[in-house]
């Protein structure tokens, strides 16, 4: 599959490294991550919040949080425009997502960074980040941060790569 970004296969590389050492460190302040969907869902992004200088949002629902590492695997590190919601990485939802990106058909194609969608098509209610080995990264209605199987719900949709 070809690169949706746009990005050399190092620098692919280097992106998704930096999308597990965000999912990393906010699986290990789970006490201090919330749910919203209120304004403050874009506090990561309106506030620059950088992986790279140890920083992850405190508020944020599912679809906020995983362009928010997009954000800074793909903008802050390579200046890519917004490819995940199409809204210049200030505005998105689910449902979004859904539209952008390239599909990815087989579970056996899933990498890092590839988003995993849930509940019916076609806005869907659900979106979690792969971190490889059938594992994402969730954080939405159910709260969390959560490190789960991919297939943790039974109504797992499509699979949207943006790196």
């Amino acid at each position: 599959m070809s690169s949706v970004s746009g990005l050399s296969k190092q620098h692919r590389a280097v992106a998704r490294e930096i999308i597990m050492h965000g999912c990393h460190m906010m699986l290990n302040h789970p006490s201090i991550i919330h749910y919203t969907q209120g304004s403050l869902r874009w506090s990561g992004i309106d506030q620059h919040k950088r992986i790279s200088h140890g920083q992850f949002p405190y508020y944020g629902d599912c679809s906020s949080t995983v362009t928010w590492l997009l954000w800074n695997a793909l903008h802050l590190k390579y200046g890519v425009r917004d490819l995940v919601n199409g809204e210049h990485w200030r505005a998105g939802y689910t449902g979004t997502i859904a539209t952008h990106g390239k599909r990815v058909h087989h579970d056996s194609n899933i990498e890092v960074g590839d988003l995993i969608l849930y509940g019916p098509a076609p806005t869907y209610e659900h979106v979690a980040i792969s971190m490889g080995g059938r594992k994402v990264f969730s954080h939405g209605s159910e709260s969390g941060p959560y490190y789960l199987d991919m297939d943790y719900r039974g109504d797992r949709g499509p699979t949207r790569r943006f790196i």
